[in-house]
């Protein structure tokens, strides 16, 4: 991830995770581009450290469709940015972080736009419990459910993709920056790292 520090801030620039190559001609160039849109963003900062970055959407604050089944009275709140709600649960194997999963997935934002799904007859998306390889949200979120169980996540754009803009492969956004997000997981196997 990009980053400027000044003085004892560090601000995150803004970044697109699909990107035209005729746009972005080098690493030099995109580091430029990155820079001007952190001034023309960020530009609130003063000598004394203190800025004026936006902060992160609150999941609390959020009204969500209907169709993402999202209450979040009956969910529990993790943490400021993380809810969990078991839908079913499991009589498998604990998840545990660098599990090696089978799941099937919608993910969701809280206005209910599917943005992306794995679901049933298609084979299981398969991926390893870890930051490497998929969101931290889904991490923290998944750790300590049972393999057969359904868990819903909502998770705060600091869990997720941050203030990235996510496109699809036609360049359309799919993920705005600051999204709250809303998966609904599957985890129909977890096999230990050992």
């Amino acid at each position: 991830m990009n980053a400027i520090t000044h003085t004892t801030t560090t601000f995150r620039l803004p970044q697109q995770v699909y990107m035209s190559p005729v746009l972005v001609r080098s690493r030099r160039l995109a580091a430029v581009l990155g820079l001007v849109v952190a001034g023309t963003t960020f530009g609130g900062c003063s000598l004394g450290g203190e800025s004026t970055l936006p902060t992160f959407t609150d999941p609390a604050t959020q009204t969500y469709a209907t169709s993402t089944g999202v209450v979040l009275s009956n969910m529990t709140r993790v943490s400021e940015q993380l809810y969990t709600q078991d839908l079913v649960v499991g009589t498998g194997r604990t998840v545990a972080v660098g599990d090696s999963l089978q799941t099937y997935y919608t993910g969701k934002l809280a206005g209910g736009f599917q943005f992306d799904a794995t679901v049933r007859p298609a084979t299981p998306f398969a991926t390893r419990l870890d930051t490497l390889r998929i969101i931290r949200g889904w991490v923290g979120g998944l750790a300590g459910m049972k393999a057969g169980g359904t868990r819903r996540l909502v998770l705060g754009p600091a869990l997720a993709y941050q203030f990235t803009t996510v496109r699809d492969g036609a360049g359309n956004v799919i993920i705005p920056p600051n999204s709250v997000l809303v998966f609904d997981v599957e985890v129909t196997a977890a096999v230990g790292s050992n």
